[in-house]
């Protein structure tokens, strides 16, 4: 099925900020720019032997009715003067507090990214310390077959799984980083009996835990118990609007509904609920549906999930959008953020370029992968950690140890939890390359969104086996994707086989 949405590419929303109605630089980055401010966030960001550092010491004890009245004293004038910049920027105290003083996972966030600055300076994006947020494919099992499954999934666990001491470690070490998000995934991590004593050690480290499903084990309580194991996003995977045509991609009758039935038992008991949709050629023009049955079951987030062609994906390669029609994707999701029904985020680093691209000035922008915020402040803060995340704000742990780029990067292993530590591998030098997007190619190199953006390196990756190459999807690489088909190598059946492909590939040495 081939299907050009190019001449659709001008509905939804236009386009209304040009580079120069992009915001100019705000003065906290000035200030944050200076060496005196980034010795400073040093100072305020180093960790004791309790694993926390000043800066999370003083949002705990901002506000806190519970403090005995010699400690109240000591954090006095601290307060004081949270109190004053407060006003000063008309912000009510007790919202603040709730959402930002109070919240450890944000907390924990801004430490990381103030000992970020303070290591390697402010820069567009922001290279960070430590990983932001960090996907572990705990399992490689799994109770479906998906045909787009980019970790080729099998019905038992792989037998180089990490043992459940491992595990355990692993958490541990994502906790000494200061790694403020875990999301975990499979295969299915429900199947797994090694979740739970993982999901306890996760919560001892104070990690937010985020856990994606294709809802088919979702029971009632199933539920009840990830809620109360501290579990706080529940994201389900449904792959069409039609349980036919579900049922067929996820090589089981009656996944769609039990998924479905597993997202209504989510929202029923609270759990903050997303449902995902990889958009293809065969259902890129049911987004609009997708949303709307999103929103009906009650989740308060949409997350699209970009294809990439690895795992069994390669198989279906040919089903790839083209790049107009990633562009006319983007363009809706876009409509549907500024709407404000239901949250929507993407895998897609294209969707921090299209908010910019397309949303008003006043709009709601992206901010990375699972991150959102109104007006020209938040698009300021998108320069620094939106689009491509890969090596530089986040990576991915294989159920054997091996660490990667992205999940979607799995050939690209730069080292084992088993032999090394997580603060050692992160420092490897094609995570330094991948946080400098100076070092990109083709119109990735030149964009004037490549703050932004900086494209999908697990595509490039697939598709021309140089990390650092245009990502073929974007409209502005379109030249790339033409070559890939004029080649008639196979590279939308298999772009691994792409091996003597007109198209130029660097390495990263």
């Amino acid at each position: 099925m081939k299907v050009d949405l190019s001449a659709k590419a001008g509905s939804g929303c236009e386009s209304r900020v040009s580079a120069s109605e992009k915001p100019a630089r705000h003065v906290l980055e000035s200030i944050l720019s200076q060496s005196i401010m980034q010795r400073f966030l040093g100072w305020m960001t180093r960790t004791d032997s309790s694993g926390k550092c000043f800066f999370e010491r003083l949002c705990e004890n901002y506000n806190n009715a519970d403090l005995l009245a010699r400690e109240r004293w000591k954090w006095w004038l601290p307060e004081l003067l949270i109190d004053h910049a407060l006003r000063r920027a008309k912000l009510d105290k007790e919202v603040m507090t709730r959402k930002l003083f109070h919240h450890e996972p944000t907390v924990r966030a801004l430490a990381l990214t103030g000992r970020s600055i303070a290591r390697y300076g402010l820069s567009a994006p922001q290279r960070f310390a430590a990983p932001l947020m960090v996907v572990w494919n705990m399992t490689a099992a799994c109770n479906l077959l998906c045909k787009h499954c980019y970790q080729n999934a099998v019905p038992r666990p792989g037998s180089d799984e990490l043992t459940l001491t491992e595990k355990l470690g692993v958490v541990d070490q994502l906790g000494a980083a200061g790694v403020p998000f875990l999301a975990i995934a499979g295969g299915e991590p429900l199947m797994s009996g090694d979740l739970w004593p993982v999901l306890e050690r996760a919560r001892q480290n104070r990690i937010h835990v985020s856990l994606a499903t294709n809802g088919t084990l979702l029971t009632k309580d199933m539920v009840t118990r990830l809620i109360a194991a501290g579990v706080k996003y529940v994201e389900v995977s449904i792959d069409s609007v039609t349980p036919e045509e579900h049922d067929r991609f996820r090589g089981r009758p009656g996944a769609w509904a039990r998924s479905v039935e597993g997202i209504r038992n989510s929202v029923a008991a609270g759990m903050r609920t997303g449902l995902a949709m990889c958009f293809t050629r065969r259902n890129v023009e049911t987004v609009d549906d997708a949303v709307e049955l999103a929103i009906a079951l009650g989740c308060r987030t949409f997350s699209h999930f970009n294809f990439i062609p690895v795992g069994r994906g390669t198989q279906m390669a040919d089903a790839d959008l083209t790049p107009s029609q990633r562009e006319w994707l983007m363009r809706r999701l876009v409509a549907h953020l500024q709407e404000g029904r239901i949250n929507i985020i993407s895998t897609a680093p294209q969707f921090g370029r299209a908010c910019v691209a397309y949303a008003p000035p006043d709009g709601v922008f992206a901010t990375g992968h699972a991150g959102s915020g109104k007006g020209k402040q938040t698009m300021i803060l998108a320069r620094y950690v939106g689009g491509c995340g890969a090596g530089r704000c986040y990576c991915a742990i294989q159920p054997n140890g091996d660490v990667t780029p992205c999940v979607y990067i799995s050939t690209l292993k730069v080292g084992s939890l088993r032999r090394q530590c997580l603060a050692e591998i992160w420092e490897c030098s094609l995570f330094g390359v991948l946080s400098n997007r100076s070092n990109l190619h083709d119109y990735c190199a030149v964009c004037q969104d490549r703050a932004y953006c900086g494209g999908c390196r697990a595509r490039a990756q697939a598709y021309l086996s140089d990390i650092r190459a245009g990502d073929p999807g974007c409209k502005h690489n379109r030249d790339l994707w033409e070559d890939l088909v004029a080649s008639d190598l196979g590279g939308l059946v298999v772009p691994g086989e792409l091996k003597s492909s007109p198209v130029r590939r660097v390495g990263f040495d």
